[in-house]
């Protein structure tokens, strides 16, 4: 190797170092906000129309916001297809999601001391539970088996009760314009099985807030369920069903029992 593309190589370094540390420094300057793409736009080179096109962003689209300082209308934002301009029009802008601020889950609705994932736990134990104290408010066992991995488990210190379209997923997608009461009866639903379930803590961590076009779960056999149950659930509260999830859910579908394809 000679002393020339060695001296490239650790300029090609410091500029990718450079680079993160602009994009820490935005960060840390106007704060975490999150885009959403509202109507389709391009995500330019420039803030500009003539520059070059990146990626064509599709509604239900996402990226974080560099820099709340508008430049000719356009926001300078990250996305998957790398940094970019948007016009401003095109996109809503609202703050990181602060899920003690906006959401209030779990609640007691029946005032019987079990509040949500109590309620769950109880629901979907496929053997009586047991409790840890004589009022019968905290689930102390029971068997339940994880639909997202295939596993059974018996102490209910190794689940978590997910929301299917988790909390932040459906905040990007329209939950930002509910009332107070809407958002905590999407995250307390529990008149639709479907809306949380009991499942592994460690996937539940993994899948964060994606949608099924960037995480399906470990067990294959439960997919064509998933992406049934994510749509529904979507539609039922008018929540947006971006381009790409759509595309992967019609994918998953045509792999299910019962689905004619051409």
């Amino acid at each position: 190797m000679t002393t020339r593309t060695i001296s490239r190589q650790r300029y090609s370094i410091r500029r990718c170092c450079a680079f993160l540390v602009a994009l820490l420094g935005f960060s840390v300057m106007c704060g975490a906000h999150d885009v959403v793409i509202i109507r389709e736009v391009n995500l330019r080179a420039s803030p500009n129309t003539e520059s070059e096109i990146i990626q064509e962003l599709e509604v239900g689209d996402e990226a974080r916001l560099l820099t709340l300082e508008k430049e000719n209308d356009y926001y300078h934002v990250l996305h998957d297809a790398g940094v970019g301009w948007v016009w401003a029009r095109n996109v809503k802008i609202f703050p990181e999601y602060l899920p003690e601020k906006q959401w209030r889950y779990w609640s007691d609705a029946d005032g019987d001391c079990q509040h949500t994932r109590q309620e769950v736990l109880i629901a979907e134990s496929e053997i009586e539970v047991t409790f840890t104290d004589p009022s019968n408010c905290t689930v102390g066992a029971g068997r339940w088996t994880d639909p997202y991995s295939g596993e059974t488990f018996t102490d209910p210190g190794d689940l978590e009760v997910d929301h299917m379209v988790p909390l932040r997923n459906a905040q990007r997608s329209g939950a930002w314009e509910w009332t107070k009461k809407r958002r905590e009866e999407y995250a307390n639903d529990l008149d639709n099985p479907e809306h949380l379930i009991a499942v592994k803590s460690y996937l539940v961590r993994r899948k964060g807030d994606q949608g099924p076009d960037k995480w399906l779960p470990p067990n294959d056999d439960y997919h064509c369920q998933y992406v049934e149950d994510w749509q529904a659930i979507k539609q039922r509260w008018g929540l947006v069903l971006s381009a790409a999830e759509l595309k992967t859910i019609d994918k998953v579908k045509e792999t299910c029992p019962g689905v004619i394809t051409k």
